[in-house]
């Protein structure tokens, strides 16, 4: 599903977007499609799978705990897709890739979007490419008809910002705090303030993380933008619980509880 698709229907329903992330590989390669089933059972409207990186540098301490434990596994892009294919099948949102430039420039970014698009991925965000120097990225991406999306930070100047938001697709990604993910006390007031400032230079919805870890959080933040993207919480619930029995129907619980 195009992730305009996906905004449009939340528009019908008078829904914001609630969007997850998990890291690919973790806790095991083969625990991949049971999470995104129950993420998606759970009511998530799309979900960020990221391919985890050796150096991290924009995750905390839960992420980078969580990608180490990945890479451990001996993940490579072929294995990733190889999955996903397998995933495609029983899930109906869309699916955005999170990674790094490292590893996609690697394996050739013309190979990487065209497999990307083979596998029905909706959008991609590279956490460390300068939007500066990323015309190639940007090209290939919409060559296969993949958006690209873009951060706007706290400190992200106005000029910055509308090249930024005049080049990403399918959302932006407002980043809540300067720093690294994890859980963190937010101000409401300032995020409002920046998301007003962003939709008066684009139509493109705009939707928020790093942080937000509770329902108060996602209730507060989604008054004021179209979706909420929660990462570490899950990763965290995911380590915490996965070798219980009832870890699935757990798991779709506490996404139902954060986003209700």
């Amino acid at each position: 599903m195009k992730i305009e698709t996906k905004f449009n229907q939340l528009k019908e329903e008078d829904r914001k977007a609630f969007i997850t992330y998990f890291p690919f590989g973790f806790p095991k390669i083969a625990y991949t499609n049971d999470i995104f089933l129950a993420l998606q059972k759970g009511g998530v409207d799309i979900i960020e799978l990221g391919f985890p990186f050796s150096d991290p540098l924009a995750d905390g301490p839960i992420i980078q705990k969580a990608s180490a434990c990945a890479l451990e596994q001996k993940i490579t892009i072929d294995i990733f897709f190889d999955t996903i294919k397998k995933i495609k099948k029983d899930i109906n949102i869309p699916i955005v890739i999170m990674s790094y430039y490292n590893p996609i420039y690697r394996y050739k970014l013309a190979k990487f979007f065209k497999k990307a698009k083979v596998n029905k991925i909706s959008g991609t965000i590279l956490v460390d490419l300068p939007f500066e120097e990323s015309s190639q990225y940007i090209n290939q991406a919409r060559k296969q008809g993949i958006d690209p999306i873009f951060f706007i930070t706290p400190t992200t100047s106005a000029k910055r910002a509308k090249k930024i938001a005049k080049n990403s697709k399918g959302f932006i990604y407002y980043v809540s705090i300067a720093g690294i993910t994890g859980p963190k006390a937010l101000s409401y007031s300032d995020i409002s303030s920046h998301i007003k400032d962003i939709k008066k230079i684009t139509n493109t919805p705009v939707c928020v993380g790093f942080g937000i870890h509770n329902h108060k959080q996602v209730r507060r933040i989604s008054f004021f933008s179209d979706g909420v993207i929660v990462g570490s919480e899950i990763v965290k619930f995911i380590d915490k619980n996965y070798k219980q029995i009832n870890f699935l129907q757990k798991l779709e619980n506490h996404v139902r509880r954060l986003r209700s």
